[in-house]
């Protein structure tokens, strides 16, 4: 598990450096796998500050807490955190038939209750290689890139990783499997290869998932089609899903 910590105004020491690491190493107890995390500290206002975004099951987790003393703002980020993943785990864990459907897709490509409409768009149709893609995700600086490989039909998500490289999920073997790569020159090296763990959920369950654990997005398998989702919150507001178009 990699930590990449960064300090702004204050001194970098090996003391809460090692007390802030030994907090975030309990993580592993709670995530089945952790891409990385990146922890600030810094001091704005005479207020100490502790920042943490951790990326890890498929979702990302972030969170910024201020005290006078920053082991306390350490303290108090972490316990709100293990309290966001621990809800995101508990709707996988609760995952029943009689979850009450409460979105009805609609023609228009949109899904919509009472209170919410999220608007559903298709990754973009023209193909392109892993390499189109990465360079894609830095130029338009995206959270994440959906797309649709240019040798056979089938789609890729791509992330940017805190260590600088970046994730590929794609579908296979019969789940999905993760990809990590470097990016050098004009040519993506390959760093390792592993299974990918998705969780399923309904749109409603994914929504719920979104909001209760405040993510930036999540990547979900959608239960009605089996399919690779990703929930995120748009720009100008409001819910958006991007899913494959083939």
């Amino acid at each position: 598990m990699e930590i990449s910590y960064y300090f702004k105004n204050l001194p970098p020491t090996d003391a809460i450096k090692a007390y802030a690491g030994k907090k975030i190493e309990k993580l592993k107890e709670r995530l089945h796998h952790i891409e990385g995390i990146d922890v600030r500290f810094s001091l704005e206002r005479q207020n100490q500050f502790f920042e943490i975004t951790v990326h890890g099951d498929a979702t990302v987790f972030h969170l910024k807490k201020s005290d006078k003393d920053l082991y306390a703002a350490i303290d108090n980020a972490l316990d709100v955190l293990n309290n966001q993943i621990d809800k995101y785990r508990k709707k996988f864990e609760e995952k029943t038939a009689n979850v009450k459907e409460m979105f009805i897709p609609q023609a228009a490509g949109r899904v919509q209750d009472e209170e919410t409409e999220i608007e559903v768009r298709d990754a973009e149709i023209k193909p392109m290689d892993d390499l189109e893609a990465v360079l894609q995700l830095r130029s338009k600086q995206f959270r994440f890139l959906m797309y649709h490989h240019v040798d056979e039909k089938r789609y890729g998500l791509v992330t940017a990783r805190n260590d600088g490289n970046y994730s590929i999920v794609m579908p296979g073997g019969g789940g999905f499997v993760e990809t990590i790569v470097r990016l050098s020159g004009n040519k993506l090296e390959k760093l390792a290869e592993s299974v990918y763990p998705v969780s399923k959920f309904t749109v409603a369950e994914a929504l719920d998932v979104l909001s209760d654990a405040a993510l930036e997005f999540l990547a979900f398998v959608n239960e009605e089609s089996g399919r690779l989702n990703v929930m995120f919150h748009a720009q100008g507001g409001g819910i958006m899903i991007k899913r494959p178009a083939i």
